[in-house]
C-alpha cells in the first residue's frame, strides 16, 4: 500500500504564487515514489495579505495540483506583525486540526515551522491518528521572537513556546534542520535523531538559456548599468533597510553606474519605500510567481541577500534566495556574518559584509561591479557546483526518501 505522507507549513506555495515552495517540490518527489501526499498550508498568502483560493465562508478548499493532493485552509488575515499575526496562527491550527480529523488516516506527518503551533497541531494529529511524526526545524521560535522580536524570555508567549518546542524535539521521531548549525543546538534539547537537509532548489528549473542581455531587455534594466537585486520578503528580519543606505551612498558616488532592484513584497514595504525617497538607483518592483524566477536572476549581474544583525542568523538559517542565487549561476553580495560569509568566502562565489552595515555593503556591491565579467562568470560556476554538491532539492529529497523508507 502506498504511504500516506501529509506535509504540514502554514506558509508553502506551489509555484504559480510567490513564496518558497520547498513543501511542493519536496512533496513532488515523493509522490513520483508512489507516495500519497497532502500538503496543509494558509490560504492567505503571506506575500500578497490576500485570500487566493477561498470565499466567505469557506474553511478548506481542495486542489489536486501536479498529483499532490493540496489543502488550502483558513486563517484570520493580519497586515503587519502586530496581535492579529498570533490570531491568524491560531485560527489556522484550528482549521488544520478540523480538517486533519476527517481525512483517511496518514503514516507520517511531517511539521513544519516557522509556525511553531501549526507544528505542535500536526504533532497531536499525529498522536491521535497514530501515525509517526517529523518535526522540520525552519527557523528557531521562540529565539528569533528573542533576539529580532524583543520579547523577553520570561513573556508569557515566549515561556509557552519554549514548553511546545521542548517537547517537539523529544517526542518527535525525527528532527529535520535546514540549517547545519542547528543540529547540536537541538541535539543538545533532547532530540533523539536530528537529521540535516538543507533549503535548495529544483537545479533543472535554472537551466534557464536566456543572455544577460536578452533577460535585462525583457525586465527592462538598463543594459550599461551593473544589476544587483534582492528577491524575497520585505519583513524585519530581512533588514533591507541596509540596501537601501547603501543604494543612497552608491547615488551619490557612483550615479547611472547601479540599478537596485528589491523585488517582492511585505510588511515593511511602504516604510522602505519612503526612506528609499530621491534615490534614482534604487527600484522597487512587485512580487512574481516563484515559478518566473529563474528567468529573472538572469537579468541581474549580482544577487543579494541581507538579514539583521542577531545570534541566530549567524548559525541558523538556511535561505532559499542564497542557493537560488547559487543555481542561476550569479555571483552573490552576503551581509549576514556567521557560517553565511564564511561559505561565500572559502567557496568564493562573490562578496560579504557585516549585517547592518551599509558602508560595507556598499563595498562589496563596488567590488563585485569592479571584477572583470569572466571572473564574475567564474564565480557563477563555483556557485552551481555548490548547489550540485551539496543543495540540490532532488539530493535532499532523495534522503528524505530513504528516511521514509527505512521508517515506514
Amino acid at each position: 500500500m502506498s504511504p500516506r505522507v501529509w506535509i504540514v507549513n502554514q506558509f508553502a506555495n506551489t509555484p504559480d504564487v510567490p513564496g518558497h515552495i520547498r513543501q511542493y517540490e519536496l512533496g513532488q518527489f515523493l509522490a513520483k515514489q508512489g507516495c500519497q501526499v497532502n500538503v496543509f498550508a494558509s490560504d492567505y498568502n503571506l506575500t500578497q495579505r490576500q485570500y487566493l483560493k477561498l470565499k466567505f465562508p469557506q474553511l478548506w478548499h481542495l486542489e489536486n495540483f501536479e498529483g499532490l493532493q493540496w489543502n488550502w485552509l483558513y486563517a484570520v488575515p493580519y497586515q503587519v506583525n502586530n496581535w492579529r499575526r498570533y490570531v491568524n496562527m491560531v485560527s489556522f491550527c484550528l482549521t488544520l486540526f478540523l480538517i486533519g480529523l476527517l481525512k483517511p488516516k496518514p503514516d507520517l506527518i511531517i511539521g513544519s515551522s516557522p509556525q511553531l503551533l501549526a507544528a505542535f497541531t500536526a504533532w497531536i494529529l499525529a498522536k491521535l491518528r497514530g501515525a509517526t511524526f517529523y518535526f522540520e526545524v525552519r527557523d528557531l521560535w521562540p529565539q528569533v521572537l528573542i533576539e529580532l522580536g524583543g520579547k523577553s524570555p520570561n513573556s508569557l508567549i515566549v515561556r509557552v513556546l519554549a514548553g511546545i518546542e521542548g517537547l517537539l524535539y523529544r517526542e518527535s521521531d525525527r528532527i529535520i534542520v535546514l540549517a547545519s548549525g542547528l543540529v547540536d543546538y537541538i541535539s543538545k534539547r533532547g532530540a533523539v535523531e536530528v537529521i540535516w537537509l538543507p533549503n535548495g532548489p529544483d537545479v533543472e528549473q535554472f537551466q534557464v538559456e536566456l543572455p544577460i542581455e536578452q533577460a535585462k531587455a525583457q525586465y527592462h534594466i538598463d543594459l550599461k548599468r551593473i544589476c544587483l537585486m534582492y528577491t524575497g520578503a520585505h519583513g524585519t528580519a530581512n533588514s533591507l533597510q541596509t540596501i537601501v543606505e547603501a543604494a543612497r551612498i552608491l547615488d551619490q558616488s557612483y550615479p547611472d553606474r547601479f540599478q537596485i532592484l528589491l523585488v517582492g513584497d511585505g510588511p515593511e514595504k511602504a516604510q522602505l519605500i519612503e526612506q528609499a525617497a530621491g534615490i534614482q538607483c534604487l527600484e522597487f518592483r512587485p512580487p512574481i510567481p516563484k515559478a518566473e524566477i529563474p528567468k529573472l536572476l538572469k537579468a541581474a549581474d549580482g544577487l543579494i541577500l541581507t538579514l539583521k544583525d542577531i545570534p541566530l542568523f549567524r548559525y541558523g538559517v538556511s535561505p532559499n534566495k542564497l542557493y537560488d542565487a547559487y543555481a542561476a549561476g550569479k555571483p552573490v553580495v552576503v551581509a549576514v556574518g556567521g557560517t553565511l560569509n564564511q561559505e561565500v568566502e572559502v567557496h568564493q562565489v562573490g562578496f560579504t559584509a557585516e549585517p547592518e552595515n551599509a558602508k560595507g555593503l556598499t563595498q562589496a556591491m563596488i567590488q563585485l561591479a569592479q571584477t572583470p565579467p569572466e571572473e564574475r562568470e567564474a564565480m557563477g560556476k563555483r556557485g552551481q557546483a555548490l548547489v550540485s554538491s551539496t543543495y540540490s532539492r532532488t539530493k535532499v529529497a532523495e534522503k528524505l526518501w530513504a528516511l521514509i523508507q527505512e521508517e515506514l
